[in-house]
Order: C-alpha cells, then sequence, then structure tokens
C-alpha cells in the first residue's frame, strides 16, 4: 500500500474514532470536576451502545437510536448518583458495580433480541471543494455528521466549565464543597446534574460506535475505551481542549496498528492489537509522575457530608 495513502487513510480513521473517546471524556470532566469518579464508563457505552443500535432496529430511525443511547447512559448515570451522592457509598465500587452490570445486560439484551443486521449508519458527508483539498480535505471534512458535532461539544463544554455560573459552581462543587453549601447552593444537585451529563455523554459514546463506525453491534465492542476515556481525563487536565488532543492521540495510535495490519506491515499482530493500551498505562505513569496535584479536583471521589469541609 503506497505510504501516503497509509498515512491519510490512518489519520482519516484516528479522527473518525476519537469521537467515541472525545464524548465519553467530556462528560467525565464535568463529574470530576465536580468531585464524582465514574470508573463504570465502559459499561455505560456498551448500554448506550446496544440501546441505540437496538433503537434503530425498531425505530428505523437513526436520530431515535441515539437519543436511547444517551438515555440509558443517563440512567446509569442517575443510579451512579444516587448511590454515590446520597448513599455516600464508595464511588469506586458503584461504578465497577454498574460496569459489570452493564456488561451482562447488554450481552443478554443482545442476545434475547437475537439480531446481528447490519443497520445504515450514519454516512460521511463530503463537503464540497474542502473534501478536495490534499491533506485535510479527506481527514477533516469527508466526516460523519456525529463527529462535527463532536468538534463543536468540545467548544460547548469548555465554553460552560469556565464561562458559566454552573461550571463555576460545579467547579467549586469538586474544590470545596462547603464553601459552595454555604453560598447558598445544593451541592448533590449540581453533583446529580454532573454525573447526569457523564452517563449521557458516554451513552452517546457507545451510540457512536453501531451508528457511525461498525454499523452493527457486538458483544463488548467498546474495548476498553472506556477506561482509555478515564486516562484521557487526566491526560487532558481536566480541560476539554487537553481532552480533545488526548483522544486523537490514543486513536491514532488505534488507528495506525490497523493500518499497519492492512499493509501487511511484518509486526506481531498481538503487538498492534496492544499498542493503545500499553500507551494508555505509560501515559497514565507519566501523568502521574509530572502532573502539579493542584490540577486535580481536591475532593474528587470524597462524598459530601453537610457542614464538613
Amino acid at each position: 500500500m503506497n505510504l501516503y495513502v497509509l498515512i491519510i487513510n490512518g489519520i482519516a480513521s484516528a479522527f473518525r474514532t476519537s469521537v467515541s473517546l472525545l464524548l465519553p471524556s467530556l462528560g467525565e470532566a464535568v463529574s470530576h470536576r465536580a468531585g464524582v469518579l465514574n470508573v463504570g464508563i465502559e459499561g455505560y457505552m456498551l448500554l448506550g451502545a446496544v440501546s441505540a443500535y437496538l433503537g434503530v432496529i425498531f425505530t428505523g430511525n437513526l436520530w431515535i437510536g441515539l437519543v436511547i443511547g444517551m438515555l440509558a447512559g443517563a440512567v446509569m448515570g442517575l443510579i451512579h448518583a444516587y448511590l454515590s451522592v446520597t448513599l455516600k457509598a464508595d464511588q469506586i465500587i458503584s461504578g465497577i458495580a454498574i460496569w459489570l452490570f452493564c456488561m451482562g445486560f447488554s450481552v443478554f439484551t443482545f442476545r434475547t433480541v437475537g439480531t446481528s443486521e447490519n443497520i445504515e449508519g450514519f454516512s460521511p458527508i463530503v463537503i464540497p471543494v474542502l473534501s478536495e483539498l490534499p491533506f485535510i480535505g479527506p481527514v477533516l471534512f469527508n466526516q460523519n455528521v456525529l463527529f462535527y458535532i463532536g468538534l463543536l461539544l468540545v467548544v460547548v463544554f469548555s465554553i460552560i466549565l469556565f464561562r458559566t455560573s454552573f461550571g463555576l459552581i460545579a467547579r467549586g462543587t469538586g474544590e470545596n464543597p462547603l464553601a459552595i453549601d454555604i453560598a447558598g447552593h445544593n451541592v448533590s444537585l449540581i453533583r446529580y446534574i454532573s454525573v447526569l451529563i457523564s452517563g449521557a455523554m458516554s451513552g452517546l459514546g457507545g451510540a457512536y460506535l453501531p451508528l457511525s463506525v461498525l454499523f452493527r453491534f457486538s458483544e463488548n465492542m467498546t474495548g476498553g475505551r472506556g477506561f482509555i476515556a478515564l486516562a484521557i481525563v487526566i491526560f487532558g487536565g481536566w480541560n476539554p481542549w487537553g481532552i480533545l488532543g488526548g483522544s486523537l492521540l490514543f486513536a491514532g495510535v488505534d488507528a495506525f496498528q490497523i493500518q499497519m495490519r492492512a499493509g501487511g506491515v511484518d509486526v506481531p499482530y498481538s503487538l498492534l492489537l496492544m499498542a493503545p493500551y500499553v500507551i494508555t498505562i505509560l501515559v497514565l505513569v507519566a501523568m502521574g509522575t509530572s502532573m502539579k496535584k493542584s490540577k486535580m479536583p481536591k475532593k474528587l471521589c470524597i462524598p459530601y457530608i453537610k457542614g464538613e469541609s
């Protein structure tokens, strides 16, 4: 395969698949900023994927399927919020329990319905003139509508977190919930809203896979993307623009190992397949040793008891 074509295909694929990492990472950043850790993203994505896929099968409408996927993730987010915010349960244990439930329930639902037919997903939108530009044309201007929505959401979440009163209060909730409480704001409500946003965005990220990448559902199709999203949030410094960069980096590693296999590069298959996860571990180790502690929300994963600092 021509090297130029290999590079172009790899970059275009990286941009396309990065959305499945970008969407849940944006939602998780909001949850983290409010002080709630959600390690169950992988489960949310699986449930969002199967819900969206079956929604399209039964309704024939991609947008309805997309909304169903988001609602499925939001419901799981509501459960996690109830356990971790209202009941003050351990956030990590709650997240793992929801992940395991979603993993089993998605498989059960898919096997019960018993269909594996392909669907007509979101097709690439070829933008006239711009799509013909060398290099950037096929990379940026030949993508599906959800890709452009994902880029728009980076701007939206950046504005929400750093230019709105909700964002200021949410960030304060993760830093000093007592101060937010004294100021007259409902800490539990802010955390509920933030976790619901995280759940809906994770469901959307999961729905993206069957509706825009694979056009079908397969068991455990997320392949660990939920856990990579957790790493991206840290890598991106809890900032939407940093998260966009992290999503492109991790998706790029995955896309290029696929292109290398397709191009017949003489590298063991198992080494190529594990590349994205090795990069994830290395990045987390590097960030853990060099990241300033001030970047992490001080009350992340710590339940708030009214009146306590």
